[in-house]
């Protein structure tokens, strides 16, 4: 029986290796610049030894095409980063919810989201937009001041770790990596501000 390709966590993995190339080259060449970026030509190497002043000449002299080719990896890295969104902690889960439509006989939805357990994807789950506009839809015609019209099906049968074997499904992971990072932004913004004296 053929498996669900995890697309995000595959381009995940694709991409965490590059990164820690690139952070460890940009370690490297930052030790020949100084605080303003200014390149030191009498910089020495770890060993004590001179840095050549050939050494700048070399940078700036990579294999065009090599240059190019490092350049479009860079390109598409990005984009794949932008696509993906930023890793999100946790495994993946599949939440099987069933709306109104399970009254007529409708297959519930499927979402997946990461967290640490089924428990705590479900409680992520419950705070992304995506899945919150999908509850309104959820309401009674008849009464649409209720609470909506859902069911969070079984947790061993229908909501598993991993991702669903087949079928459509609703994967939320980037909209809660994009929500996180903001998150993680705000914290960062807020912790920087000056204490207010009140």
């Amino acid at each position: 029986m053929a498996t669900t390709i995890d697309f995000i966590g595959e381009i995940h993995k694709l991409i965490a290796p590059y990164q820690e190339q690139a952070a460890r080259h940009q370690a490297v060449l930052d030790r020949y610049y100084d605080s303003n970026g200014v390149w030191i030509p009498s910089k020495y190497t770890d060993r004590g030894e001179q840095v050549p002043y050939e050494y700048e000449d070399y940078k700036e002299d990579l294999d065009a095409e090599a240059y190019d080719a490092r350049n479009m990896l860079d390109e598409v890295m990005g984009r794949l980063r932008e696509l993906a969104g930023p890793p999100v902690a946790g495994q993946v889960f599949t939440l099987s919810v069933a709306g109104t439509e399970r009254h007529d006989g409708e297959a519930p939805y499927l979402f997946v989201v990461n967290g640490e357990d089924i428990g705590d994807a479900r409680r992520r789950l419950e705070t992304l937009p995506f899945f919150r506009e999908w509850c309104e839809e959820q309401q009674s015609w008849d009464e649409p001041d209720a609470d909506p019209d859902i069911e969070f099906l079984d947790e061993a049968r229908d909501s598993h770790p991993g991702l669903p074997v087949a079928g459509a499904y609703n994967d939320l992971r980037r909209e809660q990596a994009v929500l996180a990072e903001a998150e993680n932004v705000v914290a960062d913004l807020a912790a920087r501000l000056p204490e207010q004296e009140g």
